[in-house]
């Protein structure tokens, strides 16, 4: 083997091993729920409690707001789960 041939095998590869493409890159996430928000929704009575719940967006449990007509948005993602009832 030529050395030249060596060093490309050593920078590169044989090439059965390289990625692939690189992924997309991933959407930004929603801005968070800001204080404001919460004292609005507090005043106007559309929120009666806060508590942790699964969110279907991301797939884990998060802070939820609890609202009067039994559903329920995630502070994280800002997803929407609609009432149980």
């Amino acid at each position: 083997m030529s050395p030249l041939t060596a060093v490309r095998r050593l920078l590169r590869g044989p090439g059965r091993h390289r990625p692939g493409t690189p992924p997309a890159p991933a959407a930004p996430s929603p801005a968070l729920l800001d204080e404001q928000a919460l004292t609005a929704a507090i005043e106007d009575g559309d929120i009666e409690a806060n508590d942790w719940a699964y969110c279907a967006a991301e797939q884990r449990t998060t802070f939820h707001a609890m609202h009067t007509d039994g559903s329920r948005t995630c502070w994280t993602c800002r997803h929407v789960t609609g009432s149980d009832q």
